[in-house]
């Protein structure tokens, strides 16, 4: 596909999002069609897009005649909206494939098999209808933000231009931040261990606190609509998960792959997570063998790990322990007897005792005293 068509299905899909949402916003069909950019879309292209046949034209002209009579007030507001979109409207150039580097070490994976054939065949059909993000990084040389997976498509069906937008000035711990916030709001279906890696560089980066701009604003503005759900998802997730992936990050690698196979649930990896690397490594070995491990054992084998450790913080699990751990699961899970007893009943039988664990602790040594005796 040519250079020059490539812009032009770029510039036509923003002019129908921006139709559509004048619409939604009220706009008449007046209106819409002037602040178009006719040099992408065509006035018929327009009513296609927005489902207007004729009938329905002839009777927003007729309301345009009797409703929107132009002073100087709508004067004034129509400037201000043209002004708008000026503002927001995104340069998008084309750059050649070699001048694009991939981000180094980023935490998300290319696309393969099905995603990948998906995304190469609507390239070859529409070309890449969203630009890639870069940065410039030297002499001739941008380095991609967002869009490797584009780059990636796009190179191997042999496209040697690239539409991109540049944005510029941004310091490394920004474009890392950008990248990471674009790809969170915009991927689907990002592995738990790509989100939990995501997580780690943000947390570290955001420590330096050296951020001077508000990156997320930029990302909201150069990704609005598409990334806008998911936006507000990734703004109200909770500080417990946060910390929780960002714990998945302290297991070994053969576990963070048990965690994206789904053989480890994200609630149990954060409880190995505080294991040695040692225990880690018995449990990944169980692990190949088909023994499941259960969040509830997780919780046990951290706790006899964490006990284990008191006498001598080098002293670790073996791999016969936690198997015997994992073994002896349904002593664990005996039927519990609840038996209320309220406090003026009770507790003038216990004199100085309060807690529950020192009661039932009496308890337990006067029944033992009577069953010896």
């Amino acid at each position: 596909m040519e250079t020059n068509q490539l812009l032009i299905n770029y510039y036509k899909k923003e002019e129908v999002k921006k139709a559509k949402q004048r619409r939604q916003e009220g706009c008449t069909l007046k209106e819409i069609i002037r602040l178009a950019n006719k040099e992408y879309i065509s006035i018929e292209e327009i009513k296609q897009a927005l489902g207007i046949d004729e009938d329905e034209i002839e009777e927003h002209q007729e309301v345009e005649q009797e409703e929107h009579k132009v002073d100087e007030y709508d004067e004034i507001v129509e400037d201000n909206i043209e002004n708008n979109e000026q503002e927001n409207n995104v340069k998008v150039v084309m750059i050649a494939e070699e001048k694009l580097e991939d981000y180094p070490n980023q935490p998300f994976k290319l696309y393969s098999d099905d995603k990948k054939r998906e995304m190469i065949e609507s390239i070859k059909i529409n070309g890449i209808m969203q630009p890639l993000i870069v940065r410039p990084i030297g002499e001739n040389k941008y380095q991609i933000l967002a869009g490797h997976n584009r780059r990636n498509c796009a190179k191997e069906i042999g496209l040697t231009e690239l539409p991109c937008i540049i944005k510029e000035n941004l310091t490394d711990d920004e474009a890392k931040i950008y990248l990471i916030d674009t790809n969170l709001c915009t991927r689907d279906n990002i592995s738990p261990m790509e989100r939990a890696r995501a997580y780690r560089i943000k947390y570290d980066t955001y420590k330096k606190r050296n951020i001077k701009t508000s990156v997320l604003e930029e990302v909201r503005k150069d990704n609005y609509g598409m990334a806008k759900a998911a936006m507000i998802k990734e703004e109200k997730s909770s500080n417990g998960t946060i910390q929780r992936y960002l714990r998945l990050t302290y297991l070994i690698p053969e576990l963070q792959s048990a965690i994206d196979k789904g053989k480890i649930k994200i609630n149990t990896g954060e409880k190995i997570s505080f294991l040695s690397k040692e225990e880690q490594h018995y449990i990944a070995e169980l692990l190949e063998e088909n023994i499941k491990i259960s969040d509830s054992i997780a919780k046990r084998i951290k706790q006899k790990s964490e006990k284990c450790k008191i006498e001598d913080i080098y002293n670790n699990l073996s791999k016969e322990e936690i198997k015997d751990i994992i073994n002896k699961k349904d002593e664990y899970m005996q039927e519990a007897i609840k038996i209320t007893f309220y406090k003026n009943e009770i507790e003038k039988y216990f004199e100085n005792r309060k807690t529950e664990s020192q009661i039932k602790q009496y308890i337990f040594e006067k029944l033992e005293k009577d069953r010896t005796s």
